[in-house]
């Protein structure tokens, strides 16, 4: 047990991942699945005190480009996008919980922040008189503030008026209702009962909201599949999604939504066909 060492481990999962993301033959899938069980196996034995350590725990386990290419994104289509919208719209929002949520849901669409970084922000992350989202960190499952979850995740994010225009009316409304209990806010999605919101009664609520509006549950991630499918089929570089997601690597970002811009294909189509025409 004592030459099982971290580099070995390294060492053998970097080769399974290798074989793997080039499709070779034999190659097995899920190896990230293979090292998680060995890593509880390994804690098993610390636990037991058979060894003083697990070597498993430091290693970095590569991005599964093919289980990513297999896995099913998912998103809002246009027509679903529209049904959900005007669902959030038809809520009561004189009741602050129905706002609070129509302006996180919008809000996550709009920027393509994930759910924990949305959640994290303070206003003074947010500049809205030059339009832009500072993300600095991210929630944890302890509902704690970290640094996000690589550098490439600190970014800037630039806003469109229309939600610049949300947040100023959002804030003064959650402004109002600090007041009514006696506090003051810095937190923009704050619940006023903890620090951080409870990320798994949002999720609880969202479900709700999803089977009220009869459209797909695509979770709070959804919202973030969906906004870089609005954006490609608008026509945006990947290299500037990658940017505004915060994806580590160029190759991430096409391996995730490269199946996203179906219509930009059938534009082109389009396109060839009036170029046609016009001979």
């Amino acid at each position: 047990m004592d030459k099982l060492t971290t580099p070995l481990i390294q060492n053998v999962v970097n080769k399974l991942a290798d074989k793997t993301n080039k499709g070779e033959e034999g190659a097995f899938l899920y190896y990230d699945s293979l090292h998680a069980l060995n890593k509880r196996i390994l804690q098993y034995g610390v636990v037991m005190q058979a060894i003083p350590f697990n070597p498993a725990r430091e290693v970095i386990l590569p991005r599964n480009t093919q289980k990513a290419k297999r896995e099913k994104v998912k998103h809002f289509e246009n027509q679903e996008l529209k049904k959900f919208l005007d669902y959030l719209d038809s809520l009561n929002l004189n009741k602050f919980r129905y706002y609070y949520e129509n302006t996180l849901y919008k809000f996550l669409l709009a920027t393509g922040c994930r759910i924990n970084e949305a959640l994290a922000l303070s206003w003074s992350d947010i500049d809205l008189d030059n339009a832009v989202v500072h993300i600095t960190k991210t929630l944890n499952y302890k509902q704690e503030t970290n640094s996000p979850k690589s550098k490439t995740s600190l970014r800037n994010v630039d806003i469109d008026q229309a939600t610049v225009s949300m947040l100023k009316q959002y804030r003064l409304r959650q402004t109002k209702e600090a007041w009514k209990i006696g506090k003051s806010e810095s937190v923009v999605f704050s619940d006023f009962i903890h620090e951080y919101p409870n990320n798994r009664t949002l999720q609880t609520r969202l479900r709700t909201h999803f089977k009220r509006a009869k459209v797909t549950n695509i979770g709070f991630h959804g919202f973030r599949h969906t906004h870089a499918s609005l954006l490609l089929n608008s026509g945006i570089p990947y290299k500037e999604l990658q940017h505004r997601l915060g994806h580590s690597t160029l190759s991430m970002t096409m391996d995730i939504y490269s199946h996203l811009s179906k219509e930009n294909a059938k534009k082109a189509v389009s396109f060839y066909e009036t170029a046609l025409k016009s001979l």
